[in-house]
């Protein structure tokens, strides 16, 4: 059953009016009729199954009909990290957000290569897009934030946002990931990062580590940035325990 994402501004009593891509994906990509199901969530993470009563040209009506139970991690995972060249960065959002990540952090560090030829504003609003068709293909209960890229020393003074901060990087040889959220308990807030294409020079790991970051290995072989990231949070939310069912 397909998914979409509604405002509760555009919810009356039980009706639900959806409007804009979300009716052209319904009535020309899915062919969606009166009385077909789908699956509907707002903003709160509320979802339920719902039925199509009204198709018309800029809008379709649906009826909300019974409560879904979330598919949200009580771990919030985040990921921070750096832009990537290409269609990289996109692969790294849709992946993320299909594995569970709470929200996307992408930066600039020293060894950032990347510049974006589209518009902050355009970028912005594609990435967005991605993010939510992510979201609703792995039938989550919320589109995950993309922020603004980050420079360096504004991504070091989040930290203290989080319960724990680790900062993955190929030279360090000796603390794993497993070991390093051994102390981690459900409904932490755990902050990822992992570099661009280039790594992390050895001054910002130790900048990082001063500001309370740990840092791990993901293994003996290097891997691409965009793996990298991906697999940081697969392994995260596993060994948080976020991967069961």
């Amino acid at each position: 059953m397909n998914r979409f994402f509604y405002h509760t501004a555009q919810r009356e009593a039980d009706i639900v009016r959806l409007q804009g891509d979300d009716v052209q994906h319904l009535t020309r990509v899915l062919r969606a009729a009166v009385g077909s199901q789908i699956e509907l969530c707002d903003e709160r993470e509320c979802c339920h199954t719902a039925r199509i009563t009204e198709i018309r040209q800029d809008e379709v009506r649906c009826v909300l009909e019974s409560p879904l139970s979330s598919s949200e991690p009580r771990t919030k995972v985040d990921l921070a990290f750096g832009l990537l060249k290409g269609e990289k960065t996109e692969f790294v959002l849709q992946k993320a957000v299909e594995l569970g990540v709470n929200s996307l952090r992408p930066f600039y560090s020293e060894r950032t290569v990347v510049r974006p030829k589209q518009t902050q504003s355009a970028r912005q609003q594609r990435w967005q897009k991605i993010v939510r068709a992510a979201a609703a293909q792995a039938r989550r209960n919320r589109v995950p934030e993309v922020v603004q890229p980050l420079q360096w020393p504004d991504l070091l003074s989040s930290f203290t946002d989080y319960d724990q901060v680790v900062l993955f990087w190929e030279a360090e040889a000796e603390q794993s990931l497993a070991q390093a959220l051994r102390k981690c308990v459900p409904g932490a807030r755990i902050l990822l990062l992992t570099g661009p294409e280039g790594g992390f020079s050895e001054a910002e790991v130790q900048g990082a580590a001063a500001a309370g970051a740990e840092i791990v290995t993901l293994g003996p072989r290097i891997l691409r940035a965009e793996t990298a990231a991906i697999t940081a949070v697969a392994l995260t939310l596993y060994e948080a325990g976020e991967m069961r069912r």
